[in-house]
């Protein structure tokens, strides 16, 4: 899956553009002047505000879902270079991020150019690929009690077929260790077209949406639509499948200020609060726990 290792900078450019702390720390730390090619994006500032809110609120949402219930311990599959090592470092959790080599390499070095000492011990990389079941559970291994485990926009870049094997390799991992899987992946249209909504209002979002799915679609020659469920019961469907259990919950439980609200309008605002109660994220867990020696 090594084509997929392009998108490693754009998560945190778009975090970083939201105006998220962290974010913009460990941008400097890659010492990249272009962490994304913007001038190759076409309507580039009509896309901004909609990839900046539909990033930084799947990041926020998942921060705060692992904080809220305790957990101590977050595998972030495929994370690229996520400023949430230096988030969950910096709140006493331990953080492993399963990525390629070269992406685990590079976010290794840019770990320790942010953390301090003691902090570098709760966050690393380790090279694991989703689909591989050793890779991951080594990953896995590498902490001591319950999992949350976590995916930043990956699944829609997958067959189905490597859907369900990234999927068996977590219910392994969670048979293990205990805990949980949450993302918002399998919503992924939706968040992006609400959020679409949320800056240009209804009559606009699907085009905004096609737009912004289409940057990334033409960088990794995929069809979005092609591997996105028709609708949730099928994903949901898909997910019990594989011998796991779906609850969906609200983006925030609690109320949550974003940075990238900065400069909405009382509409937008509006429009914001109400998508922050959708219930976007998913939360997976396995029907049963067996310990496995």
């Amino acid at each position: 899956m090594s084509r997929f290792s392009y998108t490693a900078y754009t998560s945190l450019f778009w975090l970083k553009e939201a105006g998220v702390p962290e974010a913009a720390e460990y941008a400097k730390a890659t010492d990249k002047q272009n962490l994304l090619v913007t001038g190759k994006i076409k309507n580039f500032h009509t896309l901004q505000p909609v990839n900046m809110l539909y990033h930084e609120m799947r990041y926020a949402a998942l921060n705060q879902y692992i904080q809220q219930n305790g957990y101590t311990n977050v595998l972030d599959i495929a994370c690229g270079f996520s400023s949430r090592g230096l988030y969950m470092a910096r709140h006493g959790i331990r953080f492993v991020g399963a990525e390629f080599p070269a992406v685990a390499a590079y976010g290794n070095n840019y770990l320790k150019k942010c953390l301090t000492p003691a902090e570098r011990k709760l966050a690393s990389y380790a090279v694991a690929d989703a689909t591989d079941k050793e890779q991951m559970m080594a990953a896995a291994d590498l902490m001591t009690g319950p999992v949350c485990i976590t995916m930043d926009g990956l699944m829609m870049y997958l067959t189905h077929e490597q859907q369900a094997s990234v999927l068996q390799n977590i219910k392994a991992i969670l048979q293990k260790h205990g805990g949980c899987y949450i993302t918002t992946d399998f919503s992924a249209r939706e968040f992006v077209m609400d959020a679409s909504k949320v800056v240009y209002g209804e009559n606009d979002a699907r085009k905004v949406y096609r737009e912004s799915a289409k940057v990334y679609e033409d960088i990794a020659d995929a069809d979005f639509d092609e591997k996105f469920f028709a609708n949730d019961e099928e994903a949901t469907r898909f997910i019990a499948a594989q011998g796991l259990k779906v609850q969906r919950i609200p983006l925030f439980s609690r109320p949550t200020k974003l940075y990238s609200e900065k400069g909405l309008n009382k509409q937008q605002l509006q429009r914001l609060d109400s998508m922050k109660n959708a219930a976007i994220v998913w939360l997976i867990t396995c029907e049963s726990r067996r310990m496995i020696e």
